[in-house]
């Protein structure tokens, strides 16, 4: 890869492979990316379809933008192709008519028998303006179109929109050979993207404030810290950081009041952790609240995927759910950045900085819980017994909230194998007191008695203390990587 192109191999690997079938067959192929707006999907695809050494075009649809429109501006892409399709100019010398049926019926001709690769990015928004679309989709791949040596790649967004694109009422069901659910940098790849020279605290702060999006972690790469990079961002009420939460909710959310409601209660909270009743309380109380709450948080745990839904290891009882949102760059601008846009659109980006300087420490020792938990469950295929047979690692707290404990392994009997504390300093070791506070703890969970003691503090374990599995944060970064 260049050096503005980092990670990726899997997905690309997986492009290849089925482009190499669509040669091999001279069949069409067709391959579904999905993943959150940001994270890379146009740039892979795009760079895939350059590497390919075969003859591609590119089209793009457009939220709320006239069908003609968009299809004046594929066909302008499509002969704009560094690699163009060959008998398009052929097939494009008039156009009867702007609209996506003259322009998939011209391109399935246009491609005849020689290999290409067809990236229709934000294909939902094209269907949204021209319903039917995927039906003619499906037509030409019927026909001519799946006669051909094509690798033909959807893109979009919104994953519950490409998803329904696919289920068993809609033409394209049966149609998608392979899925690709591009997620954002982990954080090995982040740390490859930000350069050999910063260390494994950095790379993990780089992954809370961007949330592993490739853009902003290339932007992170021009500063010596991530919070160098966050107060010059706070700054400008147009940086990426600031802007790009408010593009991405304002299209996803834009039809449900009480969804953004619902993530600033969220998000606003001092950890970024919250209950049911003091989401209810932001909105008033009542039946009202209480019902409108529940239906914001099914949409956006389930249908969404951007709030997540906490309960403690061991224990499903739903009345001890917590939630917190699942994207740490969400998580992280609207406990930074959201209570704070309108000092920074009006000059007093300082208020905004200080608030940052203030509560980022304890923020960071709490936001960093899931990631860790991620990388403990990865590490524990390597480790030796117990550890090897831990399937799930999660937080535990009591009904009341006095006993929290930050790591349990269970294993698939949904027993304690070991328990742990999660100690994010880069200065103060794991000491005697953390330990006996983790011993303490140990006592409070059920059949816990045995569970092994687990200590993750970056600066390390102190002299003296026992623990039976100590991690740094260059050693929990190694979980990301490959075997």
């Amino acid at each position: 890869m260049t050096a503005d192109f980092y990670g990726r191999a899997r997905e690309l690997g997986e492009l290849r492979d089925e482009l190499d079938l669509a040669l091999s067959t001279r069949r069409a192929r067709v391959v579904m990316v999905q993943g959150r707006r940001q994270v890379g999907k146009s740039t892979l695809t795009e760079r895939f379809a350059e590497t390919s050494d075969v003859r591609y075009a590119s089209l793009t649809g457009m939220k709320g933008t006239a069908e003609s429109i968009q299809v004046e501006r594929a066909a302008e892409s499509i002969r704009s192709s560094r690699r163009p399709i060959a008998g398009w100019d052929i097939y494009n010398l008039t156009t009867p008519s702007f609209n996506w049926m003259a322009l998939v019926s011209m391109l399935g001709f246009a491609v005849g028998d020689e290999p290409a690769v067809v990236v229709f990015d934000e294909f939902p928004w094209a269907n949204e303006t021209a319903p039917g679309l995927d039906g003619l989709l499906k037509a030409s791949l019927d026909s001519r179109l799946g006669e051909a040596p094509v690798l033909l790649v959807l893109v979009g967004s919104d994953e519950a929109m490409m998803e329904q694109l696919i289920t068993h009422d809609r033409p394209l069901f049966g149609k998608i050979n392979r899925r690709i659910v591009l997620e954002p940098f982990d954080p090995a790849e982040t740390a490859d993207a930000l350069g050999s020279d910063r260390g494994a605290m950095e790379v993990f702060d780089t992954r809370l404030v961007t949330g592993g999006l490739p853009g902003l972690v290339e932007q992170v790469r021009r500063f010596p810290t991530a919070t160098e990079f966050v107060r010059d961002a706070l700054r400008s009420p147009s940086s990426s950081l600031v802007d790009w939460a408010r593009l991405r909710l304002a299209a996803e959310l834009s039809d449900s009041e009480n969804a953004s409601v619902v993530l600033s209660a969220v998000g606003a909270d001092e950890i970024g952790v919250t209950t049911f009743s003091r989401i209810v309380g932001v909105l008033g109380g009542g039946p009202a609240a209480q019902t409108a709450v529940t239906r914001a948080t099914d949409l956006l745990s389930k249908t969404k995927r951007i709030l997540a839904v906490d309960l403690p290891a061991g224990n499903p009882h739903a009345r001890l759910k917590r939630y917190r949102i699942d994207d740490s760059y969400l998580r992280f601008w609207f406990r930074f950045v959201e209570p704070h846009q309108r000092s920074i659109e009006v000059g007093r980006s300082d208020l905004a900085i200080d608030a940052f300087d203030t509560a980022w420490p304890t923020w960071r020792g709490k936001a960093i819980e899931p990631i860790v938990r991620e990388g403990v469950t990865r590490l524990c295929r390597h480790l030796g017994d117990p550890f090897r047979g831990i399937e799930e690692v999660g937080g535990w707290w009591d009904r009341k909230g006095v006993v929290e404990i930050d790591l349990v392994g269970m294993d698939s009997r949904r027993s304690p194998v070991a328990i742990g504390s999660i100690k994010w300093r880069d200065r103060h070791e794991f000491d005697s007191a953390d330990l006996a506070d983790l011993a303490a703890g140990r006592s409070a969970i059920p059949k816990a008695g045995a569970a092994k003691l687990v200590a993750v503090c970056p600066a390390g374990i102190r002299s003296g203390v026992s623990v039976d599995l100590g991690l740094r944060a260059h050693e929990l970064l190694d979980a990301w990587r490959p075997d």
